[in-house]
């Protein structure tokens, strides 16, 4: 009779266990795809947010092209260019609130960052700032590149990307006048 309890608790105590311990990785399984789910997430909210923050910086700089601030930028028509950064910037909008939802602190701040900093490249772009000269036209993008590069140091942190992401060193160049079709070089 004991040898039958015994083998009773063996295996009861043996259920018991596996069920558990398979319990235990189940819900560690479960708990591992929605951190996988949440990251695609952000990933996404990161990248919509960027594209259009992006696409207002360089609308903004078509669109001051004319004052010689911004040689290397496509032209624009006035019109097309502030009808384009409408409606980047209501995509940024609504990819800012995604980034809010989904990020933590440092990403977001990051980004609030970065929403002022395209914001003043886009007032340049309107003709907001009136009284705008080329050196604060260009202290602005150099204040959008750091901002820039920091909400993707944030957001590579919060997606928890390896590696480091370096500061812009960006160096325009000076387009080489052309002469009747050809390049002049030196001039």
């Amino acid at each position: 009779m004991w040898t039958q309890i015994l083998t009773l608790a063996a295996v009861l105590l043996g259920g018991s266990m596996s069920y558990v311990f398979t319990s235990r990785l189940e819900r560690d399984r479960n708990r591992r795809e929605m951190v996988i789910r949440w990251d695609i997430r952000k990933y996404e909210a990161f990248t919509d947010y960027l594209a259009a923050v992006t696409r207002m910086a360089r609308v903004s700089g078509q669109l001051v092209r004319p004052n010689g601030w911004d040689d290397l930028a496509a032209e624009v028509e006035p019109t097309t260019g502030r009808t384009a950064l409408d409606e980047f910037e209501s995509a940024r909008t609504a990819a800012y609130e995604r980034v809010v939802m989904l990020a933590d602190r440092r990403c977001i701040d990051a980004a609030d960052a970065l929403n002022t900093a395209v914001w003043k490249l886009e007032w340049f772009g309107r003709a907001v700032v009136v009284d705008g000269t080329e050196q604060e036209w260009r202290a602005a993008l150099d204040a959008y590149t750091t901002a820039l590069d920091t909400f993707q140091q944030a957001a590579r942190d919060n997606l928890v990307v390896p590696g480091v992401l370096l500061a812009r060193a960006i160096e325009r160049p000076v387009p080489t006048p052309r002469r009747e079709g050809k390049s002049v070089p030196g001039v």
